[in-house]
């Protein structure tokens, strides 16, 4: 009876934590998705632009140079942005839901060690937009549209980057100061009989435990 009692108290803390773990894991899989999907559109541009842009004949060199290799750069580190969160969100996903014990830990974990990376390359990819727009407002538009179509690219650029340092300021938090459930999961882990053990027949002094 009371070998019952206690591993139903400890199979109750078990769901109950791991329902907390979820809503963390919820929120990586809602921002993954939100970034995938902006990316998603950036990378349209990009397409959009080397295949519908005329560059006149006479252009120089550099300009065409500097064009192409944005736009480029912009449409490869999107679609790298597009296909890891879509690899994150899916895999991480199947991971959390039909993997084995403390598998949403890890799903977790590993979603959160990839946010970063995934983070980085649509930054790369918005600057790189913002970039070939600057370049070609200078192949296509006569010299005065170009120059103030670049100092409006290049200041919302420029804005761009100090909003985003200030909210990162602003929303910035130590890792140390995280709730995290650690303890909990390592008592459970570490004291939880398997149920496929006590199912086979666990001896006397498991069960009078």
């Amino acid at each position: 009876m009371l070998a019952a009692d206690k591993l139903l108290l400890q199979s109750n803390l078990k769901r109950n934590a791991t329902e907390l773990k979820e809503k963390e894991f919820r929120l990586h899989h809602d921002n993954f998705s939100a970034v995938g999907t902006q990316a998603a559109v950036l990378a349209g541009f990009a397409v959009a632009a080397l295949v519908e842009l005329d560059v006149p004949a006479h252009t120089s060199a550099f300009l065409q140079f500097c064009f192409f290799v944005s736009t480029i750069v912009s449409l490869a580190a999107n679609l790298q942005c597009v296909a890891s969160t879509t690899c994150v969100s899916v895999w991480g996903s199947s991971l959390a839901l039909r993997g084995p014990d403390g598998s949403v830990l890890k799903a977790v974990e590993s979603m959160f060690q990839e946010r970063r990376r995934i983070f980085c390359l649509f930054a790369v990819g918005v600057v790189a937009v913002h970039s070939a727009a600057m370049f070609a407002s200078m192949i296509v538009m006569r010299l005065e549209a170009a120059v103030v179509s670049t100092l409006i690219l290049a200041y919302s650029l420029y804005r761009l980057i100090v909003y985003s340092q200030k909210l990162y300021t602003r929303f910035h938090y130590d890792e140390s100061d995280t709730v995290n459930f650690d303890d909990i999961f390592s008592g459970i882990y570490g004291s939880m009989p398997s149920i496929k053990k006590l199912g086979k027949g666990a001896d006397k002094a498991d069960l009078e435990a």
